[in-house]
């Protein structure tokens, strides 16, 4: 273009025209361009078109968090030139929400057509939604513990001995209103129905959506560990043996009888064939003359059986002068025998 000016200008002079002004040629040019960008703004046709214009939400102080959902793109409606309108929509056009000075609460943000930055010759006609909430509240951080959720129960005559999850907490950093009310966090349900055998299982955590958007969708580590029950039986009337040996020696026992109170496995108890055998013992061999407190010993049959209590646990033993002689096993007032050893039942 700027060849033809001077073409145009070079045939004007030739004619015999006066002086041109020095800026001459620039005052074209611009003349030209201004008639040509009045013609893409004001002579090219008009249409109207919906673009998707995103929130940019800047400036929120670092202990703060907006709490609520909300839209984050607007519909708008834009009317222009047909060129410009399709320009704008190949643009990254944002609307920006400036925070800086916002403090915990509700906050309504009206959407106005100043609002957005559109480039010049671009009229919005509509905006949707005009008004936006944004809900800001405190964070806050908790450490949470996690609780493993059992479905079910073990086989009969097994129960749950522990339960250990892998982290046993949580650090979370979520608004106060979510965190406020939340003292754990729950796997989903670990089935152990029937079971005899400990399991150790992956679980996830079972947590609203609200916390899962803060902490993710970690996987936990979970140990059900499962025993035998143990059932308490309570066995009375054991005599109490002893050994020792002396010259010419007698003996007295504060008590000749103790109880037992057990706990025996679920597989032994339940069955009824089984005879419960106990021996109660002290050992006084080679104790010289004298009073003496010693602890009493259990020996059970069939193994397996845990010893409780014993009562009395201790026995006091007077051992007197030297006599004839002899070896006692088992000491009754005013004899020197070893009577057989009686049946003993369970008390009920």
């Amino acid at each position: 273009m700027e060849k033809l000016v001077k073409q145009a200008i070079s045939k004007y002079r030739r004619k015999g025209v006066g002086k041109l002004p020095k800026n001459l040629l620039l005052r074209v040019v611009s003349l030209f361009f201004a008639l040509f960008l009045w013609y893409f703004v004001v002579g090219e046709d008009k249409i109207d078109m919906t673009i998707y214009v995103p929130l940019e939400i800047t400036n929120l102080q670092q202990d703060l968090v907006i709490s609520n959902q909300f839209k984050r793109q607007l519909e708008v409606t834009i009317n222009g030139p047909r060129g410009l309108v399709r320009s704008v929509a190949n643009q990254h056009i944002s609307r920006p929400v400036d925070l800086t000075d916002y403090r915990p609460g509700s906050h309504v943000i009206q959407n106005k057509p100043e609002s957005i930055n559109f480039p010049r010759g671009i009229q919005v006609q509509n905006i949707r939604p005009a008004n936006i909430t944004l809900k800001i509240d405190r964070l806050l951080q908790k450490e949470l513990p996690i609780k493993p959720v059992i479905k079910g129960k073990p086989a009969t005559g097994f129960e749950i001995a522990s339960i250990i999850s892998e982290p046993p907490t949580l650090s979370l950093t979520a608004p106060a209103e979510i965190l406020g009310e939340v003292v754990f966090l729950p796997t989903q349900p670990i089935e152990i129905s029937g079971r005899k055998t400990s399991l150790k299982i992956q679980v996830p955590l079972d947590v609203g959506e609200e916390i899962t958007e803060f902490i993710g969708e970690p996987v936990i580590s979970v140990n059900v560990l499962l025993r035998e029950k143990l059932i308490r039986r309570e066995f009375s009337g054991i005599p109490v043996e002893f050994d020792h040996q002396a010259e010419r020696t007698t003996y007295r026992l504060d008590h000749h009888q103790v109880t037992v109170k057990t706990a025996l496995p679920y597989s032994i108890a339940s069955k009824q064939a089984v005879k419960f055998h106990f021996e109660a013992t002290i050992d006084a061999d080679a104790l010289p003359p004298g009073r003496h407190v010693l602890p009493v010993k259990i020996i059970s049959d069939p193994p397996g059986i845990r010893i409780v209590e014993i009562s009395p646990a201790r026995i006091t033993i007077e051992i007197s002068s030297p006599d004839p002689v002899m070896k006692h096993k088992f000491f009754n007032p005013g004899v020197t025998a070893v009577p057989a050893t009686p049946q003993i039942e369970p008390k009920p």
